[in-house]
């Protein structure tokens, strides 16, 4: 059965320093500055995949349909262990996280560097919460603060089209389609935001979803590569991503994610509870 710990942290306002770290969607303490040598190749192989270019338009009303994947409806968990490489303009890591997703309901993560855990977040409909282990610390955000922070349309359910690597498509937005860079692009606006989807041709994988908040200056983006099937529900998940994002507050970051070991409908518990002892930050 999965359960959640009582949260009882009250909403603060954010540092710059910690709103550089939160630009990761982790908190992610810099232990250790180590190479990124071997998983700069790794991500480059994984990167450099040959796909079949798309030569004919589609209709925006045929790629939205395409994107529509009803069979994830049938996943209503996802666990997986991920590797993590991080660079930005004050941050170069490497981490392993673990990772539970429960559909419309938690996004929570723990971060270990050294085998030793440095961080763990849970996102919720309504909020963000971060405990750094490293200088025992405990901070939280409200949804409305999180979804400006990270340049995210919506907050929990953004989060959880991007894990699954699913189309998110507000009813609200105007879309059109064309080709660009030899994929399929379903691009649209809901007036804030812009959204752009590549698309793969003849697969229809989500290859790349970046989302825009042109008066601020912000946004966020998502390459998918590695497209396997889970057996267990009949769906394709891409294993490796690419995270980008760039606030003219916060400047550029980059960060590579290597799933392993996943499993979806399989219940798994977790924790998150505040030590009496930690610091709660201004």
């Amino acid at each position: 059965m999965l359960s959640v710990w009582p949260l009882t942290l009250t909403m603060m306002k954010c540092s710059p320093m910690y709103l550089r770290l939160f630009q990761t969607l982790l908190v992610v303490v810099l232990v250790a500055l180590t190479s990124f040598t071997c998983r700069r190749k790794a991500a480059a192989d994984a990167m450099d995949v040959p796909i079949t270019p798309a030569t004919t338009p589609l209709s925006a009303e045929a790629l939205t349909s395409r994107l529509q994947q009803p069979q994830w409806q049938r996943v209503r968990t996802l666990s997986a262990h991920a590797r993590l490489s991080i660079e930005g303009e004050e941050v170069a890591a490497d981490a392993n996280a673990n990772l539970i997703w429960v559909r419309d309901s938690a996004l929570w993560l723990n971060v270990k560097k050294f085998g030793m855990e440095v961080a763990r977040v849970l996102i919720t409909p309504d909020s963000f919460f971060v405990l750094n282990r490293i200088d025992k610390t405990a901070m939280a955000m409200p949804q409305r603060d999180f979804q400006r922070r990270y340049q995210l349309p919506e907050g929990l359910p953004v989060l959880q089209h991007l894990l699954v690597a699913v189309a998110w498509l507000p009813e609200n937005a105007t879309f059109q389609a064309d080709i660009k860079e030899a994929m399929h692009r379903l691009s649209g606006t809901n007036g804030r935001f812009l959204v752009d989807y590549r698309i793969e041709e003849g697969t229809f994988w989500l290859r790349q979803s970046t989302f825009v908040q042109p008066a601020e200056g912000q946004w966020l983006s998502q390459t998918c590569a590695r497209f396997q099937k889970l057996s267990r529900a009949g769906v394709v998940f891409p294993y490796f991503r690419r995270i980008e994002l760039f606030s003219p507050e916060s400047g550029h970051f980059r960060m590579d994610i290597d799933f392993t070991q996943i499993e979806v409908n399989v219940d798994k518990p977790f924790r998150f509870e505040i030590p009496e002892h930690y610091q709660r930050i201004q």
